[in-house]
């Protein structure tokens, strides 16, 4: 299959996108694939690596996921419906036409204003970074369940996986202070 193809071949279904992300549940989800398409690429493969997203794509395309990766979707599915959601946002009430950018008004709700606006976006980025972390955990946790697991950044997966590393820190310092005063503190005696 190649690369183009697999371009249309998303990581999260209507249902869980609707689920994980504020949009309504009557916005139609052609409004929403574009900001699918950049959000996939730009906040997703990155921390999947090219290998395993082509494979989830692969799998999802001929209709048989692995258990393996039908856990790993659902573990992406909040991340990723939150990057979603973080890029339509400023854009869900604006139209682009012919004409121009219009903006669409209702009857029955109020637009927010423009800090409103900022800070319900900021919140959104918030939770599409923590869903991701909680992403990475995952996939640092399961590491051997994802051998084509190839993140374009290295992951500290040390943090998460109490296992690599030691559990004990090493002593690194000693201090000895001997009967008396200690050297460069005057107001330090002995007990």
């Amino acid at each position: 299959m190649n690369r183009t193809k697999l371009n249309d071949v998303f990581l999260i279904d209507e249902e869980l996108l609707k689920n994980y992300s504020n949009m309504s549940r009557n916005v139609g989800v052609d409004k929403v694939i574009p900001y699918i398409n950049l959000a996939q690429p730009m906040y997703v493969e990155p921390v999947l690596g090219t290998a395993l997203m082509e494979e989830l794509q692969m799998q999802i395309d001929s209709g048989e996921v692995s258990e393996a990766n039908q856990a790993l979707l659902l573990k992406i599915a909040p991340a990723l419906a939150l990057w979603t959601d973080y890029l339509a946002a400023r854009r869900y009430s604006y139209t682009v036409t012919q004409k121009g950018i219009t903006k669409e008004k209702s009857e029955n709700s109020e637009s927010l204003n423009e800090k409103e606006l900022g800070y319900f976006i900021h919140s959104i980025r918030e939770d599409a970074e923590n869903a991701t972390e909680l992403l990475i955990k995952y996939l640092c946790r399961c590491r051997d369940s994802y051998p084509l697991w190839r993140p374009d950044n290295e992951c500290d997966c040390a943090k998460y996986v109490p296992t690599e590393g030691s559990s004990e820190a090493p002593l690194t310092t000693l201090m000895y202070f001997p009967s008396g005063r200690i050297s460069g503190c005057p107001d330090c005696r002995k007990k």
